[in-house]
């Protein structure tokens, strides 16, 4: 494991020493740029790098605010996304344990993730891990869903995840710890300090699990497997800033270092994996009446170490990706109606300190361990009278990867003042990442990128205490990565079908709120069946159909709760114990949370949470358990 003695002894001073000096201090509320969540005046900026009301984006968007995530009081950042219409989730055990994320059926590594606009995750696997981003750094998450590739380019196929890291005014300061099963423990702080002209945010946060054993071992493809817990630990700090230089012109800045440790179930080889992560971001912005200009550079790091525990001498795979970019954006208001943007990117993939523990003990390296990719784009945003446009155009060059065009074409007219119909139509892609072109042994240096069409049709109301959002969607993607076990390689054998329909409500009744949620997906493989020679024409691989949702929230001045009700279909699996392979089917189930506040002063609250209430939830991945009904007790000090 990694020497992290330094951080955890930073973060346990803080956290335990700040309350000893703080509990007497007063401090007046400060409203920062997260705190105006009302349906009417949420402003996005992810689904056209513009900033926009939420109810004027032809795009389908939901927001997870910090009051959320205060409400939800979630362990790990699947436990926002599950709740997101058109998300499905794959847990191969609980929240240090590694997931599958399926944006409207699309594949895991078909939705981009951000963090404060920098592009993060492996490059060799192709996207990132969840359970290596610790909840208490987020302020707030923009979910876009369809085709974005257009304005941020690869893999944003199904859809866009942006996550902003904590943000508070100058003298705030919030600190937190948290209690639960399996001997969970956490404990945070964030802290604002600055001048007039100068904000900075420094959040330290520690968190661990004993976990429970995840893998099912009474069956042939787990026996004896190891009948252990599995636990996690993980570590975090970052600073975030902003110097307001003149009138004109900002600079900001965002610095986050994690590291931890995820240990899972192996029979033989590795079962631990310790990460090691950081990025950065330095950014200039001018604004000059209708103009202002971006440039900023980033570098992120993203490192797994995976190795057997069980020896002594610790080898293993070592996947590091070190990500160096630069990003130009320039916006140009011609007027009321009309917006104009423009962009350059340019960004390096190094993976050359990566190495592949192969049999026999030797290492493997990959053929090409550095990739360029460059990119131009441009959009528009037009809102004149009742109608709305949105338009996009992206090429990117992604090395030996090859170049792609991608678009976005959205329409939309606002029927009456709150009721707003669209359509749209998109293409994005997804390239190949460097693991499916030169992992030693199985890479394939021929492939093509995954391409999708996407065709949406929406309907955006909203009221004083209510709103609406309704989505159907077609997605064709083609020339889809698969591996094939017959050529031990990776090809552009695959095509999918993704037809579905969303439904978001909301309603504020006093005291009351309610949210229904509805998605189904028809996530068909129409690829080529090599026995029949026609399409396979079934369900893609761990989703299921249909997802409802019921969330009900009761505000009764000090004391607030919250219910869940999640409803998830049956899925389709593989039995790996089995020669040839079989099909294996996952019950259906429905998932009770509940939770509940007690806000003792304008300081202090104490908060409970019940996962898996009525133990009812099901695995999603064969042969994985789920950690059954979980308990955890908080208490939260802010003075603001």
């Amino acid at each position: 494991m990694y020497n992290r003695s330094f951080l955890k002894s930073l973060s346990t001073l803080v956290l335990f020493s700040t309350p000893i000096v703080s509990m007497a201090e007063q401090s007046e509320s400060t409203d920062t740029e997260s705190s105006n969540t009302s349906e009417q005046n949420i402003v996005v900026v992810t689904a056209n790098r513009t900033k926009q009301n939420i109810n004027n984006s032809l795009a389908a968007i939901e927001v997870i605010t910090r009051e959320d995530i205060e409400r939800l009081q979630p362990e790990s950042i699947t436990d926002l996304l599950e709740n997101v219409v058109g998300f499905d989730i794959a847990y191969n055990g609980g929240a240090g344990q590694s997931s599958s994320l399926f944006t409207r059926g699309t594949e895991s590594d078909h939705t981009l993730v951000l963090v404060d606009g920098i592009r993060v995750g492996s490059a060799t696997s192709g996207n990132k891990s969840f359970s290596t981003i610790p909840v208490a750094q987020i302020e707030r998450i923009e979910i876009v869903k369809g085709p974005r590739a257009s304005l941020w380019g690869s893999d944003a196929i199904g859809g866009v995840i942006q996550i902003f890291t904590r943000q508070l005014a100058n003298d705030e300061y919030s600190i937190g710890l948290s209690f639960g099963s399996d001997k969970f423990k956490s404990t945070n702080a964030s802290f604002g300090f600055g001048s007039p002209k100068i904000q900075n945010t420094v959040t330290l946060s520690f968190e661990e699990s004993g976990g429970y054993d995840v893998l099912d071992d009474s069956t042939a493809i787990s026996e004896n497997s190891e009948p252990d817990n599995d636990g996690y630990q993980r570590i975090s700090a970052a600073i975030r800033g902003v110097y307001e230089l003149s009138t004109a012109t900002d600079l900001d800045w965002v610095f986050q270092y994690d590291e931890g440790t995820n240990l899972f179930d192996n029979k033989w080889g590795a079962n631990e994996t310790d990460y090691n992560n950081y990025f950065w971001n330095i950014r200039y912005t001018y604004h000059w009446n209708n103009l202002s200009t971006e440039f900023s550079i980033n570098q992120s790091k993203d490192e797994q170490f995976s190795f057997d525990s069980r020896v002594v001498q610790k080898v293993g795979s070592v996947f590091e990706t070190k990500r160096s970019q630069v990003n130009l954006l320039t916006q140009y208001e011609l007027n009321e109606i009309v917006n104009f943007s423009a962009g350059l990117e340019q960004y390096r993939d190094d993976i050359s300190k990566s190495k592949v523990l192969q049999f026999g003990g030797s290492f493997g390296s990959f053929a090409v361990d550095k990739r360029d990719s460059k990119a131009v784009f441009i959009s528009s945003v037009i809102d004149y009278n009742n109608f709305l446009g949105e338009f996009s155009l992206r090429h990117d060059d992604v090395g030996s990867a090859g170049s792609e065009n991608t678009f976005n074409m959205s329409i939309g007219y606002k029927i009456l003042d709150h009721v707003t119909i669209a359509a749209s139509r998109a293409k994005g892609f997804k390239a190949p990442n460097l693991g499916e072109l030169y992992y030693p042994g199985y890479g394939n240096d021929e492939l093509k990128s995954e391409v999708s069409h996407n065709t949406e049709f929406l309907v955006k109301a909203h009221w004083d205490n209510q709103s609406l959002m309704l989505v159907n969607y077609d997605n064709e993607v083609d020339e889809l990565i698969a591996y094939d076990p017959t050529r031990f390689g990776s090809f552009n054998i695959a095509k999918a079908n993704l037809k579905g329909y969303e439904v978001i409500y909301k309603v504020r009744q006093n005291s009351f709120t309610h949210k229904l949620t509805a998605s189904y997906v028809d996530a068909i493989d129409n690829s080529i069946d090599a026995a029949t020679n026609l399409p396979k024409n079934i369900q893609l691989l761990r989703r299921a159909k249909e997802h409802y949702g019921y969330e009900l929230t009761v505000d009764m001045g000090d004391f607030s709760l919250y219910t869940q009700f999640n409803y998830s279909g049956r899925r389709r699996d593989t039995d790996f114990s089995s020669f040839p392979y079989q099909d294996v089917y996952l019950d259906k189930f429905v998932a009770v949370n509940i939770g509940a506040s007690y806000q003792v002063n304008d300081q202090l609250s104490f908060k409970l949470k019940v996962s898996d209430f009525g133990e009812n939830a099901k695995p999603t991945v064969f042969k994985y358990n789920v950690p059954g009904p979980q308990v955890y007790l908080s208490v939260q000090y802010n003075n603001f």
